[in-house]
């Protein structure tokens, strides 16, 4: 049995372990053994793996406190998105999550609501260490952040990129996805194609807009072409929209939406008129929505891999914190074309046209 005074030697020879002992014997810096053990990605997982167990066995516990006062971090990592409530927003989140418990960060989740006041607010939180890192969903970089240039090397934007170049970015290639959105309604003999666009200042919607373009004017149907750009990209706008369509006397043979949404909405209003979706008019969105598989008719959609692009930008994250330098300016994610029967088959088969068939021929809309 041990004397209760050889306990207390022992105790206080555990006690007297610094991180100068552990560095030695890993046979590496202080400093990589603070990294190390604080979780930083930029030690190898086998380096921080060892040098774990070797302070473990010489009985070296770090003092968290004063190594929060001496490096600042606060091991959080803020998250701002424009509207929580967003479908969209919940599996990015969940990414983020993923990537960073592992190193035992945490995520704060603030929403501006549209605030510009809100994002100054919540920026204040990077300023004052209060978080280590800022990760921008769909947002935009508040105003006081751009004035601290020494803020962009702790900074990712997700799904929306920055304006600042120095900011890195983790996303889709939207305009590439349009072009494929487009160009697959074209195989199917559509050519009045519309496309019903979200609002035209964010660089997202922007970019899809301009994909649909390059598509129509690659097939020699740049005079057909028609965007719609959109104040807000739901449902109810989607059936603003189309009822604004409808009262035309030549219809569009399909539509491309800036989002499922928007599609829903449309769908509703013109099957209300008694359009035939899709024999009449086509339509794809953007997103796959839960819903847009079990709609009627099924949506045809992008599909964005929003649980990766939150783990890959909570990654680019942490290297940027551990001061690695090498990381892309953007990395686009691939996206997958979903098609669905809210496109239907062969337009010039389904009508029985010949495939020489110029369906730019418009379609008149029978209440006018």
């Amino acid at each position: 049995m041990t004397h209760p005074k050889a306990k207390g030697q022992v105790a206080r020879a555990r006690a007297s372990i610094t991180i100068v002992d552990v560095a030695r014997l890993a046979g590496v810096n202080p400093s990589t053994v603070s990294r190390a053990l604080s979780g930083s990605p930029a030690v190898t997982p086998q380096t921080r793996a060892r040098i774990a167990e070797i302070a473990r066995e010489s009985g070296y516990v770090a003092n968290h406190n004063a190594r929060m006062l001496r490096s600042r971090k606060s091991n959080q990592i803020l998250v701002i998105v424009p509207n929580i409530a967003a479908f969209s927003h919940p599996d990015v989140i969940l990414g983020i999550e993923e990537a960073l418990e592992e190193h035992n960060i945490g995520v704060i989740v603030g929403s501006t609501k549209g605030s510009e006041e809100r994002e100054v607010a919540l920026a204040r939180h990077l300023i004052t260490g209060t978080a280590d890192g800022l990760i921008l969903l769909n947002g935009r970089l508040p105003s006081e952040l751009g004035e601290l240039p020494q803020y962009t090397r702790r900074i990712v934007a997700i799904s929306r990129p920055i304006a600042n170049p120095a900011i890195a970015f983790v996303g889709i290639d939207n305009e590439k996805a349009a072009i494929e959105a487009t160009q697959y309604l074209l195989s199917l003999g559509r050519s009045r194609i519309l496309h019903m666009a979200g609002p035209e200042q964010s660089p997202i919607f922007t970019a899809r807009a301009q994909g649909y373009r390059n598509a129509m004017r690659q097939a020699g149907l740049h005079e057909h072409s028609e965007v719609q750009h959109l104040c807000l990209f739901d449902i109810s706008a989607g059936r603003e929209a189309m009822r604004s369509i409808l009262s035309r006397r030549h219809l569009p043979d399909a539509i491309l939406c800036a989002s499922d949404e928007l599609a829903f909405g449309a769908i509703q209003v013109a099957k209300e008129h008694r359009i035939k979706v899709p024999e009449q008019i086509a339509f794809i969105g953007f997103d796959n929505h839960p819903v847009s598989e079990a709609f009627s008719p099924p949506l045809t959609t992008i599909s964005i891999p929003r649980r990766r692009l939150g783990f890959l930008g909570a990654q680019t994250l942490l290297r940027l914190i551990g001061g690695d330098r090498a990381i892309p300016e953007a990395q686009l994610l691939p996206y997958e074309f979903l098609a669905r029967a809210s496109c239907g088959q062969n337009y010039m088969a389904a009508r029985g046209l010949p495939a020489t068939y110029n369906s730019a021929e418009p379609f008149i809309n029978p209440r006018s």
